[in-house]
């Protein structure tokens, strides 16, 4: 089940994307509403600097009629002025206010001054408004995105949960955390900023092109020509960036995927001294990351300029057509120095469209990322109709169950099995016979491509997967421990657990006396896997767990192959007390630890080939007595190696012993 990239449509995934914001409309209708109440105040302060440019040329040429005592020409410029500056959309009601204020409250003050003062108090207010708004508008969006990176998480750790262990054997580690991590922050730079500022320029845009319109749409429509240039290079550019921002999100995950490879496995890298090697693999990994993002940022870096360089000529024509008709008196100078802002404000979320494609794009690339795993179907759903599994007494059947590895070759072929409540089960067979994967098809970690799994007459495909697994515990040979204190990882099972049941199973496993001698007993960290702890430690604490559990299926994969023979006792004395009045399936590697297993089903090439007694079997003379025989040999082999090395360390010790001559003084030795 390998991620499948090919399929992706970007259309269709921003779609799906912006469906993560319908659980929050309410909040995306205010943020919006808020985008337009901004984007309208963001452009008024310019109409009135226009405004404002007007009254000072009124005002000079007031001055100057003044000295020249020419009343008539003084009262023809400002019926001329008052027509062009009538142009700009706020200038009436804004003087009309003016002079409402002087007429009746400042009368002794003149009236371009106080209408000047009044200007400079609206432009002041006017921006302290719409940062007020704009402050509450960012504290809204802010937690709207965390928001969102919040649920996408939790519905795709949910959904990976659901996978069966073929998926976490054919993806990397690495892969799936760098999607859970970091792809999904990608979302709040999809969808949250670049959504909204690309919403709040293109009303903005919109306002701007209104007023530009009124104020001439001749020169508008001649500043708008460079326009479709910057879309058609904005697009091509942004399809470019995609692709390789796609690639990039893919060396990053394989660079985790090393680093996290590589971390945990420290121990083997130090151990056959391959630094050196691994060093280099991560060179080249670091470098095929280095490479792509240097290839972005040209694009990025590429892109802007030409943009800006259009954006350049636009204003190049708006000067000079713009200043043609204020000389010609078709246009005022307060309406020039509003529309000259106004077209670098037009332009600005046309260039903003730019910055948005590129963090869509860079976003939808890691958003794809996401749906893939999303839209991977779990192999172990529960049934429509499944029950929940009641307490159980622990007895299983399996009838002519197969089971094969995603169409590979079959691995269990028509096992038969069926087992009494209690009763311990010993597997035993060669290497790759099928005995672990046996025992993953009962808590449905796999289900059989043939047959059916009863336990207490419920088929495991007709009850939900939460209340089987419930029932069950797994001791493995190579235990998981949490890097957590001793208390939480033996607790792991049961949440409702009291202290004194947790040193119950602890001494019930033979390990509470070596828990009590850490630093800081049942609250001691134990590193991450375990590592503070020795392998039969690990052991005892993974008994500890199944214990309090109280399963009614227990799963052991003998874990004793690898310890000491005083720690492989304390964890046989463990294990006795654990398998208890309770079915249990064992994985036997040495088969003296089996010989009072109520049946041992020996396995070869996926089939139970013999089922029996350990006497019984050794009577048959089949496979049983031939694995038995080996190991007796390679334990009797072990044995006299053991012996000869002793006997030659004897030898040794006995040849270089000193020799004493009698006849000589005692303190006097003679060595060889």
């Amino acid at each position: 089940m390998l991620f499948d990239m090919s399929k992706t449509n970007p259309k269709n995934t921003y779609i799906r994307l912006l469906e993560y914001l319908k659980p929050y409309r309410y909040k995306v209708i205010i943020i919006l509403t808020l985008s337009l109440i901004t984007s309208y105040i963001a452009v008024l302060p310019t109409q009135i600097l226009g405004i404002a440019v007007d009254e000072i040329k009124i005002a000079d040429k007031y001055l100057k009629n003044t000295y020249n005592n020419s009343s008539e020409k003084l009262s023809d410029d400002k019926q001329q002025q008052n027509g062009l500056k009538n142009t700009i959309p706020i200038s009436k009601p804004l003087t009309n206010i003016s002079h409402y204020i002087h007429k009746h409250w400042l009368e002794s003050y003149n009236s371009i001054f106080v209408t000047l003062i009044f200007l400079a108090t609206v432009f002041i207010f006017m921006h302290a408004v719409n940062s007020g708004i704009m402050l509450f508008h960012g504290f809204i969006t802010t937690e709207l995105g965390q928001r969102l990176i919040y649920d996408m998480r939790n519905q795709l750790y949910d959904h990976i949960q659901q996978f069966p262990l073929s998926y976490f054997e054919n993806n990397k580690t690495g892969e799936i955390m760098s999607r859970l991590m970091n792809d999904v922050n990608s979302l709040e730079q999809a969808i949250v900023g670049p959504v909204i500022t690309f919403v709040t320029d293109m009303f903005k845009f919109a306002w701007i092109l209104y007023f530009c319109m009124k104020l001439d749409w001749q020169l508008t429509s001649v500043a708008l020509f460079v326009c479709p240039f910057i879309s058609l290079c904005t697009y091509n550019f942004g399809k470019r960036i995609r692709k390789v921002f796609r690639s990039l999100r893919d060396r990053t995950a394989d660079l985790n995927a090393l680093i996290q490879d590589n971390i945990s496995g420290i121990k083997v890298i130090a151990g056959f001294a391959k630094e050196a090697e691994e060093m280099e693999r991560f060179r080249i990994k670091n470098q095929e990351n280095y490479s792509l993002y240097v290839r972005i940022l040209k694009l990025v870096s590429a892109l802007r300029p030409i943009v800006d360089f259009m954006t350049e000529i636009g204003a190049v024509i708006v000067i000079c057509f713009g200043g043609y008709k204020v000389l010609q008196g078709q246009m005022s100078a307060g309406t020039f120095v509003i529309f000259f802002p106004y077209l670098q404000m037009m332009y600005s979320p046309i260039t903003g469209l730019t910055r948005f494609y590129n963090q869509v794009q860079r976003a939808v690339a890691s958003t794809e990322r996401i749906f893939e795993i999303l839209d991977t179907p779990s192999e172990l759903k529960d049934a429509p109709n499944a029950i929940d599994l009641p307490k159980v007494r622990g007895i299983v059947e399996f009838k002519h169950v197969h089971f094969r590895y995603n169409q590979g070759i079959e691995i269990l072929t028509n096992i038969n099995i069926s087992v009494r409540h209690g009763q311990m089960i010993a597997l035993v067979g060669p290497s790759g016979s099928g005995k672990t994967t046996l025992t993953k098809l009962i808590p449905r970690f796999y289900d059989p491509t043939k047959g059916e799994i009863l336990i207490d007459g419920y088929n495991i495909k007709d009850v939900k997967l939460h209340s089987l697994r419930k029932q069950m515990a797994m001791v493995l040979q190579e235990p998981f421990l949490f890097n957590n204190t001793v208390k939480r990882n033996i607790a792991y099972a049961r949440s409702d657990v009291l202290n004194s049941e947790i040193e119950d199973a602890a001494r019930a496993a033979n390990a509470h006396d070596f828990i009590m001698e850490l630093p800081d007993g049942y609250d001691s960290v134990i590193g991450e896997r375990g590592v503070k702890l020795s392998g039969g430690q690990k052991q005892r604490i993974a008994i500890a767990r199944a214990i309090l559990a109280n399963p009614r299926i227990l799963i052991l994969d003998e874990a004793t192959s690898s310890v000491d023979t005083e720690t492989e006792q304390l964890i046989q004395n463990a294990m006795y007390r654990l398998i208890k009045n309770r079915t249990t399936f064992v994985i036997a590697h040495r088969l003296s630890t089996i010989l009072h297993a109520d049946l041992i089903l020996v396995m070869d090439k996926g089939q139970i080939v013999e089922t029996g007694l350990h006497n019984e079997l050794l009577a048959k003379g089949g496979l049983y007595k031939k694995l038995f025989e080996m190991q007796f040999k390679i334990q009797e082999i072990s044995k006299l190696e053991i012996t000869e090395t002793a006997l030659e360390n004897v030898e040794l010790v006995t040849a270089q012993e000193p020799t004493i001559d009698l006849t000589e003084s005692p303190q006097h030795t003679k060595w060889p």
